[in-house]
């Protein structure tokens, strides 16, 4: 994908994506980046000067003095994007592959995240950490990081969501807004998971091709571990191989939900022939 063609992207993303959410999702959504704006800090004694429209009327009538609210501007907010890059991202048998999917979805979270005005960091990893950003902000900011984005390219290496969450636990230290952008074909990231949870807000958004539930009965041939790198022939025709592969993504995705069931993490699951403007919504309304 092109830099100016992911720009493009995201700004189709963003115009109808909030139209969207104006009409049919307005009221019901569980949008993660909602700015933060301003917050009620506490009450005191009015003084002249003050705005009128600050009044605490429920105080001054209990204590028949003049009282005002206070507010604070909320802090600007971190938000981290860990993209998964390891080599199961290049599956895809339609509209685009998984990793193109997550860069178009992390790229339209930085450029809605930037213009809240919050700061984005990135975290590309595989089964180590491959390229790490810092937290910036401005336009210039995610321009960086778009074109960081467009430059990534799937690796040989397996997933590890567990070694990108410990990573940032070690180089973040206050609490942020956190999303995960992978297949999740993986386990022993629930730890870690659970443990970084408690102190920030996790979003998952798990990407997915219909080819890896569904494989077609071609028979005997020769599969490859697109991570790994391990080939060997299968009969795909064969009910036990269809039993065994069935059983192995059943116990994967059983995996995934009782994660984010057990810690309330909010997520969406995106697939590779589907159109993301409504779900994407969901996050940015």
């Amino acid at each position: 994908m092109e830099l100016g063609e992911l720009i493009k992207t995201v700004q189709k993303i963003n115009l109808l994506s909030n139209s969207i959410s104006r009409q049919k999702l307005a009221g019901g959504n569980i949008s993660a980046l909602k700015g933060r704006g301003i917050v009620f800090d506490s009450v005191r004694k009015y003084e002249t000067g003050d705005d009128v429209r600050s009044i605490n009327w429920s105080v001054t009538a209990r204590f028949r003095e003049t009282y005002v609210n206070t507010f604070n501007e909320d802090k600007v907010r971190r938000v981290w994007l860990l993209i998964d890059v390891s080599g199961s991202g290049a599956i895809g048998t339609t509209r685009r592959s998984k990793i193109d999917l997550e860069i178009e979805i992390a790229a339209t979270i930085a450029y809605n995240a930037i213009r809240k005005n919050d700061s984005v960091g990135v975290i590309f990893f595989s089964d180590k950490i491959e390229r790490l950003i810092m937290p910036i902000k401005g336009m210039a900011g995610f321009w960086h990081i778009a074109k960081a984005m467009v430059e990534c390219k799937p690796c040989s290496g397996s997933t590890s969501i567990d070694c990108a969450l410990n990573f940032l636990m070690k180089i973040n230290c206050t609490s942020s807004l956190v999303f995960i952008l992978s297949d999740f074909l993986t386990t022993g990231y629930e730890r870690a998971g659970a443990i970084f949870a408690q102190q920030n807000d996790i979003f998952t958004i798990r990407v997915y091709d219909k080819i890896e539930y569904q494989l077609p009965k071609l028979g005997w041939v020769k599969l490859r571990d697109i991570e790994g790198g391990q080939q060997k022939w299968v009969n795909t025709s064969s009910e036990q191989f269809s039993k065994t592969y069935s059983d192995q993504q059943l116990r994967i995705g059983e995996n995934y939900t009782g994660f984010i069931r057990k810690n309330g993490i909010k997520n969406i699951e995106v697939s590779t022939d589907e159109d993301i403007i409504e779900k994407l919504s969901l996050l940015m309304s």
